[in-house]
């Protein structure tokens, strides 16, 4: 499982809400500071890691198992003005020719590396690009090109291929939103013992995710399965 504190009842969590940076994410949970009155669809401020950033609520957090820290993503702050709302658009469309371009440089300059998102705070004078690459990568120049095009200070972040498809999201061949873009806090082991204890197909187009890795949930059935399996047993 994602997390060791797990839980059987999924309740909603007053302190904890849901928010979206993007239409096309399920969105970050985040922590609610006390007297911030909450009205779904309405704007708000997020105090985050990278600076403040102004997003969506979706809902308040009903969650799959118990919160830990690493799921926190952020503090809401305030509701965004409609000063910053706007502000927020603008720097959004920054973010988008910053990414568009160093997509098209790092393809211009042959580096092993994939560009995945851009972050522009609200309080900050910086540029946040993450990319996936396989292996280390010399981004020197990359990272100057950047700088030069969008005026502000660049910091680019090598991430895994997991954390990827974290970040753009996607749909499960069960239907679903990603698992790692919902509710999982961290990526745990996934070997190829766990799909052959639950007696599934080992062909890598069937057990495989989005990443090209082992399928997440098949963590998180295995101990499922093997409670299945103790239970059809016919008694001695």
């Amino acid at each position: 499982m994602s997390c060791s504190a797990c839980t059987a009842e999924a309740r909603r969590r007053e302190d904890l809400v849901r928010i979206t940076f993007s239409p096309d994410l399920p969105g970050q949970v985040c922590a609610l500071k006390p007297g911030i009155a909450l009205e779904a669809g309405a704007f708000y401020v997020v105090a985050s890691p990278d600076g403040e950033r102004v997003g969506r609520l979706v809902a308040h957090e009903i969650p799959v198992m118990k919160a830990c820290p690493e799921r926190v993503g952020g503090s809401v702050v305030r509701r965004a003005t409609p000063a910053e709302v706007t502000r927020a658009g603008e720097l959004a469309v920054i973010a988008r020719d910053a990414l568009r371009f160093c997509r098209e440089r790092a393809r211009e300059l042959s580096l092993a590396l994939r560009p995945v998102t851009a972050i522009v705070p609200l309080d900050r004078d910086i540029l946040v690009i993450t990319f996936a690459a396989e292996e280390r990568v010399d981004f020197r120049e990359l990272l100057r090109d950047v700088g030069r095009r969008t005026r502000r200070r660049v910091e680019l972040r090598q991430i895994g291929v997991r954390d990827q498809a974290r970040a753009s999201g996607g749909w499960g061949p069960c239907g679903r939103m990603l698992c790692c873009s919902t509710f999982m806090a961290r990526f745990n082991s996934v070997t190829i013992r766990m799909a052959k204890a639950q007696k599934l197909s080992l062909n890598p187009t069937r057990i495989s995710g989005m990443c090209g890795r082992l399928m997440c949930c098949l963590a998180h059935e295995a101990g499922e399965a093997a409670t299945a399996r103790k239970g059809s047993r016919p008694p001695s």
